[in-house]
Formats: structure tokens, C-alpha cells, sequence
């Protein structure tokens, strides 16, 4: 996995099939490509990451997912075209001391190709820079993909009740 160790750096990623691509942190002028990129997402894609429809991001969303001091927002795109975002992973802070919340969203055309998996290990290391000692995700029990993903990063269960999976990452 690349150096997460610097805040500026580019971090790149080859998936499975060889497609290169590249994550690096988001900016306020972001918004425009990060519409762009809930509208290519599928509904169901789109379900699973908010748990619900959400067709796309306010700009005072954006500018909380965006906002250094709320947490981290990473965007990826294919390394060939910049302005293209495929993807956007989320660790942001919350009340809890050293407990950061993931989300990730691939869009659907990128899905199944490793992208997901090394996102989140990269959103781990993102954490621990941060001074997390734990990653919390809220999780549907539908999404069978994700929780594989989570699985891999030793994700445990602490609330199985109802249409939704808290899962906490220790770090």
C-alpha cells in the first residue's frame, strides 16, 4: 500500500485488472466532479452507501465532507484522466475520542475490481495517521461486498439489530 504518511500525496492504486488509478484528498472545487460521479452511480449503489437514494451531494455536505477539520475526504480517479472521480472514501472524525467513520463510494463500472478493498485499507492507514485507534462503519446487511471488504480488515459487529451493520475496525 503507498505512503499514506504525507497529507499532499497522491496515493496510486492498480486494481485487479491492471486499470491504474490514483486518490488524493479532496478540495471544495471537487463538487462539480463528485456530482458528476452520484450521478453515474446506480440507485442501489448510491442506497447502500447512505442508506438511502441520495441523488447527490448538497454543497453545504460537500463542504462539511470536504472540510479538513470535520475529518477526511479522498477522491479517486483513473491515474490517465484527474478530473474523472470514480470513487470517494470518507474518515471522518466523530464525538468519539480516536474513532474516526469510513464510507466509501465506488461507482458501479469500477466496482469488483480490488478498488473497494484497497480504498479501505487505505482509509486505515488515513485513520491512523489521523491518531484513530478505531474505524466505525454503519453498514447494510445487503451490502455483501462491503462487508467483505470490512471482513478482510477484521471489522467485528457491536449492533446486528435491524437492516443495518455497526461494525468497528481496530486499528
Amino acid at each position: 500500500m503507498p505512503d499514506a504518511g504525507r497529507r499532499d500525496a497522491a496515493c496510486s492504486i492498480t486494481l485487479t485488472d491492471g486499470a491504474a488509478t490514483r486518490t488524493r484528498e479532496a478540495a471544495p472545487v471537487d463538487l462539480t466532479p463528485v456530482q458528476e460521479l452520484h450521478r453515474r452511480c446506480s440507485l442501489g449503489s448510491r442506497a447502500l452507501r447512505y442508506n438511502a437514494g441520495k441523488a447527490q451531494l448538497s454543497p453545504a455536505e460537500w463542504h462539511q465532507l470536504s472540510n479538513p477539520e470535520r475529518g477526511t475526504t479522498l477522491v479517486t480517479t483513473p491515474a490517465e484522466r484527474t478530473d474523472h472521480i470514480i470513487a470517494m472514501t470518507n474518515v471522518m472524525r466523530t464525538d468519539q475520542q480516536g474513532v474516526g467513520e469510513l464510507a466509501i463510494l465506488v461507482e458501479d463500472a469500477w466496482q469488483a475490481r480490488g478498488l473497494g478493498t484497497a480504498l479501505a485499507e487505505h482509509a486505515a492507514a488515513v485513520a491512523r495517521r489521523e491518531g484513530h485507534h478505531t474505524l466505525a462503519a454503519t453498514v447494510a446487511v445487503t451490502n455483501k461486498p462491503m462487508l467483505h471488504v470490512l471482513q478482510k480488515l477484521d471489522a467485528t459487529a457491536v449492533d446486528t439489530t435491524g437492516p443495518v451493520l455497526d461494525l468497528r475496525i481496530p486499528l
